[in-house]
């Protein structure tokens, strides 16, 4: 065979659409997709791509079958790669670039070449069957080997890429935007509202008209997150119920909304922003997430050991006057530095220790940890000091316009 054809091969890969250019450019400044001589600058070929659901034990069949197709959020990208060292790199350049943890990816040689005589895969002329071409010179684990095999044997049928939807998180979100039965949230268990939560959700649905009562599921998928702990599926299952509306459309509500929690949170669920004011007022939100981290040994995105706290970066929570925040639960505590962020967390496990105990801890109020009257100036008034705006020399005496004028 001859070097041209041996050496050439060809990436294929998924990229979401929002990293689709980044991931290229750096594939191709390897270069990876330039031919000397050839009548392109670079050889790309990107399509919608195509997925399925992989068989599993905790596939969930209400969301779709196993093995059925599903048009996916990524483009499917083919890139060719003139040598094997440039396809080496532009391997090393993809895992590197792509925003999965783990990255689908396939290598191939370039079909086969016309021209040369292959060997048949019997010496007798009654069996004339053509060699088949070598099996991808790399692959990801996502691909599994199964279906590469038949395609050798498949060579003009369409090629189906194989990759689970939850094969490897991104970066930027914490959870997924579907469910996934597990032993402590699946629709087989039962969840009912307590008699409190009952009497509140009737007088919730006097607030709303008869025929659109649906319009209440905010506040009762909210009613159902504080006595569960967490919006599961049957949390929102018994919400569709209560409601009469179709489950999906609970769905809806539940996936969109950041504040309700899908999944399990500890004790004290620690949201800090990360926005640009926050970033930028104060120590920045950077410091904050540093002394979290060292403080309580975890990530964002993770859980302590003990089930207390759960920690989360946030966008805008609309205190950025005084940034950096962080809202614990239902409260926010603002201006806030690495040693101050500490203490309120230590205070926060003493509380929960010694209330099992039954000791009490003091855990310092919401609000500003600088001292300082909600947003108000820490220096005090440096404005608007001459005349002195007060009620005794600018407002007017009770029964002044009851005297008679000259």
């Amino acid at each position: 065979m001859s070097t041209t054809t041996s050496d050439r091969y060809k990436l294929i890969f998924f990229v979401p659409h929002t990293h689709l250019d980044a991931t290229k450019d750096a594939v191709f400044a390897t270069g990876a997709g330039t031919f000397p001589g050839g009548k392109y600058s670079k050889c790309c070929f990107q399509m919608p791509g195509q997925g399925q659901f992989l068989p599993s034990d905790e596939a969930n069949p209400a969301i779709g079958a196993q093995g059925a197709l599903e048009t996916v959020e990524e483009m499917k990208v083919e890139i060719m790669c003139f040598g094997r060292g440039v396809m080496l790199d532009a391997v090393e350049a993809l895992v590197r670039t792509h925003p999965y943890e783990e990255v689908a990816y396939e290598v191939y040689r370039s079909p086969i070449d016309s021209t040369f005589n292959y060997p048949s895969l019997s010496n007798s002329p009654l069996n004339p069957t053509p060699f088949l071409p070598p099996l991808p010179v790399m692959a990801s684990k996502f691909f599994p080997a199964v279906p590469r095999v038949g395609r050798q044997f498949f060579q003009n049928a369409p090629k189906t890429q194989f990759r689970p939807f939850s094969a490897g998180p991104q970066r930027c979100s914490d959870a997924l935007a579907v469910h996934r039965n597990k032993p402590t949230n699946n629709p087989n268990l039962p969840f009912k509202f307590n008699e409190q939560n009952e009497r509140l959700i009737d007088e919730i649905l006097k607030r709303y008209p008869p025929q659109y009562k649906k319009g209440a599921v905010m506040p009762l998928l909210d009613l159902g997150q504080r006595q569960h702990g967490y919006t599961s599926i049957s949390v929102m299952n018994e919400v569709a119920r209560l409601l009469e509306m179709p489950p999906m459309r609970v769905y809806e509500v539940a996936t969109f909304y950041t504040m309700y929690n899908r999944e399990p949170v500890g004790k004290y669920f620690v949201q800090l922003c990360t926005t640009t004011p926050c970033q930028l007022g104060g120590c920045g939100s950077t410091k904050i997430v540093e002394a979290i981290t060292e403080h309580l040994g975890i990530t964002p995105g993770h859980t302590t050991e003990d089930g207390l706290f759960t920690f989360v970066e946030v966008e805008c929570l609309g205190a950025c006057v005084n940034a950096p925040m962080v809202q614990i639960n239902d409260d926010y505590y603002e201006d806030l530095t690495p040693e101050s962020m500490k203490t309120l967390l230590t205070a926060l496990k003493e509380s929960a220790t010694a209330t099992d105990a039954g000791k009490s801890v003091q855990v310092p109020a919401p609000g500003p940890m600088s001292g300082r009257d909600t947003c108000e100036n820490s220096a005090g008034l440096t404005n608007l000091q001459s005349p002195v705006w007060d009620p005794e020399t600018m407002m007017r005496k009770d029964g002044a316009l009851d005297q008679p004028q000259q």
